[in-house]
């Protein structure tokens, strides 16, 4: 009976602490602070000027062929933008990448770098009959901008743009450097665009105070389950890349007689065997995510994450079972390749697959390869990068700095929400910044775009577009950040 008691005590106990800590589980208050350039954008003029930028097809591939579009891009900038070619230095990089150098009055201070890029994805044969407008028209319709790269980001790039030269017409004069920096390339890796302009930047021993680059945006909509407010997100990290190629030989022949297990078969088992043995998660960087989020939530939700000392291992289930969070948590594995023979009646003599794995941060290329070997136990399997390429995931930058503080504000700033919740999160995918990790420790990873499900779809697919509306927010984000980092400074 004693036992009992005491079983009924800690229960309730357990209770109370779980709604102590759910009560006290709350969105913190936001004071907005105002906006610090409120004078007027020319919604007709940019909105042009971005129309044109996407009727350049600046298509990215490995090893650009066509130039013509991107030197054209150019001199449509040189011409959108005079004040700013006359007060900026610019050097053109590898041909088609674009560094702009704003020289700030104090020197003893660190530039800061705002990066987005050029080029774009092309858009398929198979679905240009369900593009509402040509993917490279820039057409202007009941205030959207239609093209590809509306939002992945000639929008980044034209915005900064616009940023600069309406400040300099205003005559601002930054205390601290501004680099701007347009790869052409990013769509494929960055190596010919980001990764010339930063060996540049180092070869000039030069060390940043910041760099924004595209990664997270503003998001709502069912875009976070269980979450009704819109959320910014800031990228302190993104995890890393390597396709690994597995093989194995046989003696192949005839397949009329063939051994228990064909090469191809020994290759499809290892492959199981990987779906099946997951990375181990690891929640330490969605931490402050979950922190940010979770009092926006109700319910049960809220009670979980409000209490994630006890419900921890529940989080880690519940995120695993849904692509989107479970990439959040883990490494993640691809099976996207196979090869066996080259006709159905062949045993094949060599079998082959490839799979990719985006990286978490704490994890590594090797680390990631040793991990493959273990699962696969067999030394018949060979394990090797595909191309001897493999890029380490990023290092954290911290999200309790003066740098974050800087973009959180002029989110705050522009969107005048006190509903926004801005939080850090890790950028699943690469960009560019990539290439940037030894020119500074605080590398954050946002581009001001408005997303909701079917925006996000639009990415890189059917119908791109952005209001102007939010473009014209995206000019004000940028002049925000600018003018912040002045007045930080001073």
């Amino acid at each position: 009976m004693a036992i009992l008691k005491w079983a009924v005590s800690l229960l309730l106990l357990l209770l109370v602490v779980l709604l102590l800590n759910t009560l006290n589980f709350k969105v913190q208050e936001v004071r907005i602070p105002a906006a610090l350039d409120n004078s007027a954008i020319n919604k007709n003029a940019v909105a042009h000027r971005l129309s044109k930028a996407l009727q350049f097809q600046t298509i990215s591939s490995a090893d650009v062929e066509n130039k013509a579009p991107f030197l054209a891009f150019h001199a449509f900038l040189k011409n959108s933008f005079p004040q700013l070619h006359k007060t900026l230095q610019l050097e053109v990089v590898n041909d088609l990448s674009l560094l702009y150098f704003w020289q700030g009055s104090d020197p003893t201070l660190k530039p800061m770098l705002l990066m987005s890029h050029l080029d774009v994805v092309p858009a398929d044969n198979e679905t240009l009959d369900r593009w509402k407008h040509a993917p490279f028209s820039g057409i202007i319709e009941n205030g959207n901008i239609w093209g590809r790269g509306a939002i992945d980001i000639k929008s980044g790039v034209m915005a900064s743009l616009e940023a600069v030269e309406d400040l300099i017409s205003q005559g601002f004069q930054p205390k601290r450097s501004l680099y701007l920096a347009f790869g052409h390339d990013e769509e494929v890796g960055g190596k010919q665009g980001a990764k010339a302009i930063a060996t540049l930047l180092r070869q000039r021993k030069v060390a940043l105070e910041f760099i924004l680059d595209e990664g997270g945006s503003i998001v709502g909509g069912g875009i976070i389950p269980g979450v009704e407010n819109q959320v910014a997100l800031i990228g302190i990290a993104e995890k890393g890349y390597v396709s690994l190629k597995l093989t194995t030989k046989a003696a192949g022949g005839h397949s009329s007689m063939p051994d228990k297990h064909s090469a191809l078969g020994i290759i499809a088992k290892a492959l199981v065997d990987l779906e099946n043995t997951p990375f181990p998660a690891n929640l330490d960087i969605s931490k402050a995510l979950f922190k940010n989020i979770g009092p926006a939530m109700t319910g049960l939700n809220k009670v979980i994450f409000a209490n994630m000392w006890l419900t921890e291992p529940i989080v880690e289930r519940v995120l695993s079972n849904s692509k989107t969070t479970n990439a959040t948590i883990r490494t993640t594995t691809a099976v996207t390749m196979a090869k066996g023979s080259s006709k159905d009646n062949i045993l094949p003599s060599e079998a082959t697959a490839t799979v990719n794995f985006r990286i978490m941060p704490g994890e590594t290329v090797q680390s990631v390869i040793d991990y493959v070997i273990d699962v696969i136990g067999n030394k018949n399997i060979q394990v090797s990068s595909v191309g001897g390429f493999g890029n380490n995931p990023s290092s954290v930058s911290d999200s309790e700095s003066l740098n974050f503080e800087l973009i959180k504000n002029s989110i705050y700033r522009v969107t005048q929400d006190t509903r926004l919740i801005v939080t850090p999160y890790l950028v699943v995918g690469a960009t560019d910044a990539q290439h940037y990790t030894k020119l500074s420790n605080n590398i954050y990873r946002f581009a001001f775009n408005r997303l909701n499900p079917e925006a996000l779809d639009r990415m890189h697919g059917i119908n791109e577009r952005i209001t102007v509306k939010d473009y014209i927010d995206v000019i004000r984000f940028f002049r925000e950040v600018i003018l912040g980092a002045n007045a930080h400074d001073s």
